[in-house]
């Protein structure tokens, strides 16, 4: 739905679940995205949007002040975020080595091979966040596998909104983008996912579990409402 905030027309997503709060977020398009309960009308949504009404053209400025996103035309010397650091683009050429190969050193991000057309590079690279995405919350699931509730399957996969999710069978899943966020970003989304299998709300019951097995979590979260945007322009 729509909705008018001082003369600002904002689109807004409202998604019904089983919760007793409701949940007011800004999201990095500008786009309002509401949590709210089952039951809870359509008037006392948009009555809660307009109580909130400074609070939320404020963070929309501050999103319309970053201006538009970079475009990536994935050519040499180009940065690209890496374990939370920008990384320039190195090219090695390789005749014969038809698959580029990606690794992420000192100097920025090394490709190897011979096929240096945008099409390819954003491939490998795409590939490179992908397995070590995957490698590094396999790596966390197991370090709290004695702490907190084990998933019945983790996947990392493309989440357009989301950096993470779980359902009620107890999967967890990961965007894939996570590789690009520093370490401790990734694993306290890690915690966050586990720690619904066991609270599948975001109840005080539910924050007090990740506050207690991880105690940055306030600072992560921020970490992650100041610099997802970042994270979200390789298209």
């Amino acid at each position: 739905m729509e909705i008018m905030l001082k003369d600002q027309k904002i689109n807004c997503e409202v998604i019904k679940r089983k919760r007793k709060t409701m949940e007011i977020q800004v999201q990095s398009d500008g786009n309002l995205r509401v949590l709210a309960p089952k039951g809870l009308g359509k008037d006392r949504v948009q009555k809660a949007l307009k109580e909130k009404e400074n609070w939320i053209i404020k963070k929309v400025l501050e999103i319309d002040n970053r201006g538009a996103p970079e475009t990536h035309v994935f050519h040499e010397g180009e940065g690209h975020y890496g374990f939370g650091h920008i990384n320039p683009l190195r090219f090695i050429k390789v005749p014969g080595v038809r698959k580029l190969q990606v690794r992420l050193m000192g100097e920025g991000f090394i490709l190897h091979g011979e096929d240096f057309s945008q099409e390819s590079i954003k491939k490998a690279l795409e590939g490179w966040y992908r397995s070590q995405t995957e490698r590094r919350v396999a790596f966390f699931v197991k370090k709290y596998r004695n702490t907190l509730p084990r998933p019945s399957k983790v996947q990392v996969k493309t989440q357009k909104k989301r950096w993470g999710s779980c359902n009620h069978k107890g999967k967890v899943m990961f965007n894939w983008k996570l590789s690009m966020a520093p370490a401790w970003i990734l694993e306290y989304l890690v915690v966050h996912e586990l720690c619904h299998i066991e609270e599948f709300n975001h109840s005080k019951n539910f924050w007090t579990l990740v506050k207690r097995t991880f105690p940055r979590s306030e600072e992560a979260r921020k970490w992650l409402k100041e610099n997802q945007w970042k994270l979200q322009q390789f298209e």
